[in-house]
């Protein structure tokens, strides 16, 4: 394969294109002139005037895969940390930490993704546990959701965590166990960063993106959060140039217009499940002493005034909501949104929800009449549905098989991203798009509806379906190649693509 010139008319050809977004699935040349789509054809002979033809061989082009919530720094920085995904205990996740140490010598310690409810231990390790294993090196290890995380008992007495003191984790003698959750997780990132330094965190962006587009994942929604990142490396996403296309959202709810971030995106109205600080209207089965029913993190009153904001503004904004009470209050905060601008000034900001885990039908029904976008990860099904998991754990059977509700929403017209939430499951489009084939509870959709909505649906959040998503005349060139037929496969979830395209040009 070579590389297009500027401005060349390039002829790609397999065997077929994917029929989603409206392609005629009998079609299989796609002609590119730069980076746009100038022409799609079933015989390449009938293709307009071209410079040359790439003739890919016996494989099936698709839409670019979007990964519609990404935490992209710390994606990039959990590659090169201690991969804790899948520890089984707190003994494995401590010797997973002294391998590190002693392979790779670092500085600093960083990690991502222990799940202490999986755990024989059901604990996280202690800050002197960390201390001992890390051989008293700076460390912050955070858990699998990214609501809390664990830090060393060196590090713990440098932070200042005087103002976020109810999220600091205590012994029965009052002292700090080196677990932090929520608002105390920010300031253990923070430090983590200044630790690291630029030239670490630039690779890390580096990596995010090479990993994403070996996966054809064309385009990135960058959710930047004070808990993971701040407005710095959100600005950082925004404004750099990447291989990639980047949409940067930064989780402010007191964010005013004029800027190259988006509003909200993962703004938190509560928690999350693991940590059991989601918002839920029925306790949790087992709440590990941390929290009984979760919480809202704001008032009605302030998310509608950031939704209201935001329409006035033309933009889409975003806020993350998991538990039924956190649904629900974004649902409320929109129906309010919508009486003070208009349904249809609504409609079109294409607001969006990330996660929906528990939402109740009314309120689905809600967000299709007033077009709001579900942001959502099918592999937290995969993950934490199945028998004798994390949501039957927190909630029992009958109401984990309500979570992540994607037949719902389909039924309902509410418009679908897929996406991975990375670090807290890893970048995998296929996977997700099994996932919501396969739902635990019965609320599955269909393999064409998952791959539209893992390819083109992150276009539609962000109101640019009409630029690029669908293999159409007119749209940007983002092509991926596939070794068969996405839509009629057997088992393509381990597949790799055999061409990547990112405006017209091979990656």
């Amino acid at each position: 394969m070579t590389e297009p010139g500027v401005g060349e008319r390039v002829l790609w050809v397999g065997r077929g294109l994917a029929a989603v977004g409206g392609i005629d699935p009998t079609h299989r040349a796609v002609l590119v002139d730069g980076d746009q789509i100038a022409w799609t054809g079933s015989d390449p002979a009938d293709a307009p005037a071209h410079d040359r033809v790439e003739d890919l061989g016996a494989v099936w082009l698709t839409p670019g895969f979007v990964d519609a919530h990404v935490h992209a720094t710390a994606t990039g920085l959990e590659r090169v940390g201690v991969a804790l995904a899948g520890a089984r205990s707190l003994e494995d996740a401590l010797a997973r930490v002294r391998a590190h140490v002693e392979r790779v010598d670092p500085a600093v310690v960083h990690g991502t993704g222990w799940d202490d409810q999986s755990w024989p231990e059901q604990r996280p390790p202690t800050a002197d546990e960390l201390f001992d294993a890390a051989g008293g090196r700076p460390t912050v290890l955070f858990r699998v959701d990214g609501h809390s995380c664990v830090v060393d008992r060196g590090l713990l007495a440098r932070l200042d965590l005087g103002a976020v003191g109810q999220h600091v984790m205590r012994d029965i003698d009052g002292l700090p166990t080196g677990w932090l959750l929520e608002e105390a997780v920010a300031v253990a990132q923070g430090a983590l960063v200044g630790l690291l330094g630029p030239a670490a965190i630039d690779r890390a962006r580096q990596e995010t993106c090479r990993a994403a587009l070996a996966l054809g994942i064309t385009s990135i929604h960058e959710m930047g959060i004070p808990e993971l990142s701040d407005i710095t490396d959100a600005l950082a996403w925004a404004t750099g140039p990447w291989p990639l296309e980047v949409h940067a959202y930064w989780a402010d709810l007191a964010w005013q217009s004029g800027g190259p971030l988006r509003p909200g995106g993962d703004l938190f109205l509560d928690g999350s499940i693991g940590s059991c600080t989601a918002a839920a209207s029925a306790p949790y089965l087992a709440n590990d002493g941390v929290r009984i029913n979760g919480e809202l993190f704001h008032d009605d009153e302030a998310v509608t005034d950031f939704f209201v904001r935001a329409t006035h503004a033309g933009l889409g904004a975003g806020v993350h909501a998991i538990g039924d009470e956190a649904t629900g209050q974004a649902v409320r905060a929109l129906v309010r949104a919508a009486e003070v601008c208009g349904v249809d000034a609504v409609r079109t900001a294409r607001h969006r929800i990330e996660h929906l885990e528990l939402v109740s039908r009314a309120d689905v029904t809600t967000l299709g009449r007033l077009g709001v976008v579900a942001s959502v990860q099918p592999a937290f099904d995969a993950t934490w549905n199945g028998p004798a998991g994390l949501y039957e754990h927190r909630f029992g059977r009958d109401r984990a098989d309500t979570t992540n509700p994607f037949s719902w929403l389909a039924a309902d017209g509410v418009a679908m991203c897929f996406s991975s939430d990375s670090t807290v499951t890893p970048m995998d489009p296929w996977s997700g798009i099994r996932a919501a084939q396969h739902h635990h509870g019965g609320l599955a959709i269909d393999r064409r509806t998952a791959l539209e909505a893992a390819t083109i649906g992150g276009h539609v959040a962000v109101g640019r379906e009409d630029l690029v998503g669908a293999l159409l005349p007119g749209r940007r060139a983002d092509i991926v190649a596939w070794p068969g037929d996405p839509l009629t496969s057997d088992a393509p979830w381990d597949w790799t693509p055999t061409a990547v395209l990112v405006a017209g040009h091979p990656t």
